[in-house]
């Protein structure tokens, strides 16, 4: 099992990383399987999982390292 950092694998199953049991649950029931599934998802497609709220969202934005927004950068 693996902590959630920023420098995990995008290739890196879910179900080996130690996230809260809400948040793998979500996942799981979303049929989310790969971290580069969440890092690609908008914010508002995370909240829009069953029980995944604005926390959770912060939470795995903080510990995966990708954008707050979900969207490209802006030049």
């Amino acid at each position: 099992m693996f902590d959630p950092t920023p420098d995990l694998p995008d290739d890196t199953l879910i179900e080996m990383v130690r996230f809260p049991t809400v948040v793998r649950n979500a996942l799981r029931t979303a049929g989310v399987k790969r971290i580069s599934e969440i890092r690609a998802m908008s914010d508002g497609e995370l909240r829009r999982l069953r029980l995944i709220g604005k926390a959770n969202v912060a939470y795995l934005r903080k510990m995966l390292g990708s954008s707050p927004s979900g969207s490209p950068p802006k030049p």
